[in-house]
């Protein structure tokens, strides 16, 4: 639940269900928040599990484009437990 505990992360999430495989600028852009906001708030999103890089990481080189997709299982997991904690399931 710490992962949504701020609108930008949650702001993504839904960006990114609505347009899979969607580059950092492109997310930027679309959100109108500073790159340094888009990109720690991605960091975060991916250490939690939610947001799946392509291509990884481990592989990914410097100056390398990047897409992102949500990661329906755990973000649906997520969507889950908070509903529980809020008492709505």
């Amino acid at each position: 639940i710490n992962a949504l505990g701020n609108r930008v992360r949650a702001m993504i999430i839904g960006y990114l269900r609505e347009h899979p495989d969607s580059l950092r600028a492109e997310i930027t852009a679309a959100l109108d928040i500073p790159k340094a906001t888009t990109a720690k708030a991605l960091a975060t999103l991916v250490e939690y599990g939610l947001v799946v890089p392509d291509p990884p990481r481990e592989t990914a080189t410097r100056g390398q484009w990047v897409r992102y997709r949500v990661e329906a299982t755990a973000v649906s997991e997520l969507y889950l437990q908070l509903g529980q904690v809020i008492g709505e399931v």
